[in-house]
């Protein structure tokens, strides 16, 4: 029997084994690094977008607010008038909780993109998997090695 062909296959098979290992660990690695700075920058085009959603709503507040008190003057009314001052609230409070609206869709987005990115992440193979990956693969050529070299043996007698 000989032993030095099957110890060859065995350590051919680990190796190629333990190269495939850790180029998969590696291209792992890159595309989660890759995904994760996607999700950065989805994460500050929706900050962007929530500030620029905030500061329309704001300014339309604003304007609001003008014609209202432009009105106000233009029909004679006191600007610390009863219904002047509730229009000026209400005002501003429409555009407090349309602004607060705002902040929690875009908290609920980024949690979003969270979780997408999480679930696209490629799993790495890990210390012991590999052990084990590279050692069965080498425990199988090993048998296959053994189990050909005597089928060879026995054909020969």
């Amino acid at each position: 029997m000989c032993i030095p062909a099957v110890a060859a296959a065995a350590l051919v098979a680990a190796g190629t084994t333990a190269v495939s290992v850790v180029a998969n660990n590696q291209a792992a690695k890159a595309a989660n690094k890759a995904l994760n700075q996607q999700n950065i920058a989805r994460k500050k085009e929706i900050d962007r977008a929530a500030t620029a959603e905030i500061n329309d709503r704001l300014r339309e507040m604003r304007r609001e607010q003008a014609r209202i008190v432009v009105a106000a003057g233009e029909s004679g009314l006191s600007l610390n008038s009863t219904s002047v001052e509730a229009l000026l609230l209400d005002s501003m409070m429409q555009a407090e909780l349309a602004n607060d609206t705002s902040l929690a869709n875009r908290e609920s987005r980024k949690l979003a993109s969270d979780a997408e990115t999480q679930s696209r992440m490629q799993a790495k193979t890990t210390l012991l998997g590999a052990g084990l990956q590279i050692g069965l693969a080498g425990g199988s050529a090993a048998l296959g090695a053994s189990g050909r070299q005597r089928a060879a043996t026995n054909a020969g007698n």
